[in-house]
């Protein structure tokens, strides 16, 4: 009798390092699942492991917006904070409810290396975005 093989899950990774002075950071997120739905005549994505979200004009409006918020927001942390322990929240359960009760959301696996020194930033690219169909 052969095994079935089950698909193994992506967990989500957040890594942060920085160097002895404290000025370059180099933070990683690994299969961060944003969920994005339209949202009247917008689009809405919402991170599902880290509670952060944004609206955009187009499905791709709001990939890139989150995209380039979050980048924001981890710059911000580590100027105001040192850390990024402040955003590693997950979504409220309302969130997680809608990505869960979804089957037609459409899922794709990305993951990305920031560096940070001072205001240099990169884009991110390591998100799995969970698209909802219109309705």
């Amino acid at each position: 009798m052969a095994k079935s093989k089950k698909k193994k899950t992506a967990t989500t990774v957040a890594l942060h390092g920085q160097s002895q002075d404290g000025m370059h950071h180099v933070v990683g997120i690994g299969n961060l699942r944003v969920v994005v739905v339209p949202d009247g005549d917008l689009w809405f994505a919402q991170g599902l492991e880290i509670d952060y979200g944004v609206q955009g004009s187009s499905e791709e409006d709001a990939k890139r917006n989150f995209e380039y918020g979050l980048e924001a927001t981890v710059q911000a942390h580590l100027q105001i904070h040192g850390t990024i322990e402040g955003l590693l929240k997950v979504a409220p359960p309302e969130v997680w409810k809608e990505f869960l009760g979804d089957p037609h959301g459409k899922k794709k696996l990305y993951s990305q290396v920031t560096s940070h020194f001072l205001k240099e930033v990169l884009p991110f690219d390591g998100i799995d975005y969970l698209v909802a169909e219109a309705a």
